[in-house]
C-alpha cells in the first residue's frame, strides 16, 4: 500500500498524475455539524433510512445540499481541476452502517455515465470521520490513465453498487491509497480512477456525500440524458439544466427531483460510489 501523501507540485498536476486528491479541508466544524444535521433530518423525514431515488440528486430537494454543491471552497477546488465552466451531474448520499457487511468492489464511476471527454470527478465530503475501520474509500493510484476497464455485474446483496459491478481482476495493492478523512474534509477522484471501499467494521456510522461534477463542455450519450445543475461559468448547452431548490420538499422541488431521477433501480442499492 502506498504512503498517503500528495505528490509535489500543483494540485492540478497531482490530480492529473495520480487520479485523486486526498484530504482537502472544506468545511468548518460548525458547517459540518449543520450539514450532518441536515442529512439526519432528511433521513428522519424518510422514515429513518434514505433509499431508492432519495439517495440521488437530493440537492434538488434540499437547499442545504444545494448549498454544499455550490460551496465556494468546493467550487474553487473543482474549477482548479476542470476549468471555469462546471456543472453538477449528481449528488449521492453514502451512509454506511456498522455490522451490515456492505462494501464496494473495485470499479470506475465512468462505466455507465457515457461522458466524452471523461472530464468528470467526484468530491467526496466526509460528514463524519472516514477511516479504514469504518470503510473509507481507497484509490488505485494512476489507474485513471489505463482506460476503461471491463466490469462484471455480480448483483451481490453485499454490494452497495446497483449491479454489484466490479473489475474482475486483482488490483495491485502497492498502488492503493486510503482516503482517510476527518469530518469536514474531502477527497477528489477522477471518474476513471479505480476505487473501492470495505465494510464498516467499527461501532459507529460513516456518513459522506459524493458531489459529482463535469466540465460544462462535456457531452453525454443521448440515451443516458442526465440533467445537471449549473455551478459556475458558461453553460455550453449540452445538458438540460435543473432548478435550484427554494424550500425543502416543495411541490416544485419534488417534481424536479422526480423528473431528474426517473427509475433508477432497486430501492435499497446505490448506483455509483
Amino acid at each position: 500500500m502506498m504512503e498517503e501523501r500528495t505528490e509535489p507540485g500543483s494540485l492540478a498536476e497531482s490530480y492529473k498524475q495520480n487520479g485523486y486528491i486526498l484530504k482537502s479541508d472544506i468545511l468548518s466544524k460548525d458547517e459540518t455539524e449543520v450539514y450532518l444535521k441536515g442529512f439526519l433530518d432528511y433521513e428522519s423525514r424518510l422514515g429513518g433510512k434514505v433509499t431508492g431515488a432519495y439517495r440521488f440528486k437530493a440537492h434538488l430537494l434540499l437547499p442545504w445540499l444545494y448549498d454544499l454543491v455550490t460551496h465556494p471552497k468546493v467550487v474553487n477546488l473543482v474549477c482548479q481541476l476542470l476549468g471555469p465552466d462546471v456543472v453538477c451531474w449528481s449528488t449521492d448520499l453514502f451512509p454506511k452502517d456498522p455490522g451490515t457487511g456492505k462494501s464496494c468492489g473495485w470499479h470506475q464511476d465512468s462505466t455507465y455515465i457515457g461522458m466524452e471527454p471523461p472530464d468528470a470527478l467526484t468530491v467526496w465530503v466526509a460528514l463524519t470521520d472516514s477511516n479504514k475501520m469504518n470503510g473509507c474509500v481507497e484509490f488505485s493510484s494512476k489507474s485513471h490513465l489505463k482506460g476503461q476497464f471491463e466490469h462484471t455485474n455480480t448483483m451481490s446483496d453485499k454490494s452497495m453498487l446497483l449491479y454489484g459491478q466490479e473489475i474482475p481482476v486483482e488490483v495491485d495493492r502497492s498502488t492503493v491509497v486510503l482516503a482517510e478523512l476527518s469530518a469536514g474534509q474531502a477527497s477528489v477522484h477522477h471518474v476513471m480512477t479505480v476505487h473501492s471501499s470495505g465494510p464498516n467494521m467499527s461501532k459507529t456510522r460513516r456518513i459522506g456525500v459524493a458531489l459529482r461534477y463535469c466540465g460544462a463542455y462535456v457531452k453525454q450519450k443521448a440515451e443516458i440524458g442526465d440533467s445537471v445543475t449549473h455551478v459556475c461559468g458558461k453553460d455550453h448547452g449540452n445538458f438540460t439544466l435543473e432548478p435550484p431548490p427554494a424550500q425543502i420538499f416543495g411541490e416544485n422541488e419534488v417534481n424536479a427531483h422526480q423528473k431528474a431521477c426517473g427509475p433508477i433501480g432497486p430501492e435499497d442499492l446505490i448506483a455509483v460510489k
